[in-house]
């Protein structure tokens, strides 16, 4: 090797410590498989988000939160649930209306996936405003899924008002 070629790989490394240590120690935060893909990274939801509860259906034992970022011209919705089947799969979206009388369904969400213990993260950016000209917003979090028998039943639900 070079001297020259020596020269850079130190300071190469140099600066790959120096860097590390910037962050305080700490490991490097990842997305979680359930968080928006492909989200802009441009999006600056604000930083204190309004928070509703998400509550069980009748004999469903899990329950949640979900945080409403409203930005000027978006939102991002992050629902977070603990109490579900360990690894379960749920689909979850944005109904207009209310738990209480059920209304068409306006966004998607992204798949609502339970880790080991059960509990689930999910960010989702829409390129809506909050709460929107369609009115009050709720989401559901369904039993399954899909779709399909009863996995289309409602989980949990939470209105957003």
């Amino acid at each position: 090797m070079t001297f020259a070629r020596a020269r850079i790989a130190i300071v190469a490394m140099v600066a790959i410590a120096v860097g590390l240590g910037a962050c305080g120690g700490e490991g490097v935060k990842t997305q979680s498989r359930s968080q928006a893909q492909g989200s802009p990274s441009n999006h600056s939801p604000s930083p204190v988000g309004q928070t509703f509860n998400i509550n069980p259906e009748p004999g469903v034992k899990a329950s949640g939160t979900i945080t409403v970022f409203a930005g000027p011209t978006s939102t991002t919705i992050e629902v977070k649930i603990s109490g579900l089947a360990p690894t379960s799969n749920h689909v979850s979206h944005i109904h207009t209306s209310s738990c209480q009388s059920h209304g068409p369904i306006k966004f998607a969400l992204n798949q609502v996936i339970a880790d080991g213990q059960g509990e689930a993260d999910t960010r989702t950016f829409l390129n809506e405003k909050f709460p929107g000209s369609a009115g009050r917003w709720y989401v559901v979090v369904h039993a399954g899924p899909d779709m399909q028998g009863t996995s289309a039943n409602y989980l949990l639900c939470g209105n957003l008002f």
